[in-house]
């Protein structure tokens, strides 16, 4: 037990220098134990493994603390469990803006609805052509063609682990760009986003 928490240090210690190979290997090692504890308490593979994608994004971004780690097994549990009740939170509270933008029952105008749906098309779009190259390709594969991590690696010829590395990082910049580009239109295509992911 003490030899692994001693490997999870240096592990840690190496990531907070930036180092990539270490990141792969902290990956490949949490992200079942993280995928499980999420699907328990979603109870929901997709949702899921976006929280896993959520969780080793903000491990990345975050890599410079992360020596000061003292228990990494505990530490993943409680971003794990924060990020599922935050992401549970807002989307109670989507949900809720959505019932507000399009009660039940109210009759809505059919050339209002048409554009919307050409403006959310139009957003959706520009933020997967902003994507660098490789991202882009990994992304419409995934997302839009439904191939599994494996077959995009095969077509793409490059690693399970590079098309993952692409993946996170192209989730990230199309949800950043959504972001950037605020407003009720901006906000439907995140919602529009989660749901066919």
């Amino acid at each position: 037990m003490q030899e692994q928490t001693d490997i999870e240090r240096e592990w840690l210690v190496k990531l907070s220098r930036g180092e990539e190979s270490v990141f792969r290997e902290l990956f490949d090692r949490y992200h079942p134990f993280v995928y499980s504890f999420a699907l328990r308490m979603t109870e929901s593979d997709p949702i899921a493994k976006d929280v896993v994608q959520d969780v080793f994004v903000k491990i990345w971004i975050n890599r410079e603390s992360l020596h000061t780690i003292d228990n990494l097994p505990a530490y993943l549990n409680r971003m794990t469990r924060n990020l599922v009740l935050n992401g549970m939170k807002r989307k109670a509270h989507e949900e809720s803006l959505i019932r507000d933008l399009f009660p039940a029952g109210n009759e809505r105008n059919t050339t209002e609805d048409a554009a919307l749906a050409k403006e959310l098309e139009t957003l959706l779009h520009n933020a997967i052509n902003q994507l660098p190259g490789q991202q882009q390709k990994v992304y419409r594969l995934s997302r839009i063609k439904g191939l599994k991590h494996e077959d995009i690696a095969e077509q793409l010829h490059i690693s399970r682990e590079t098309v993952k590395k692409h993946m996170m990082a192209a989730v990230r910049g199309v949800k950043d760009y959504l972001q950037e580009h605020g407003g009720t239109v901006s906000f439907l295509a995140i919602c529009l986003l989660k749901m066919y992911r």
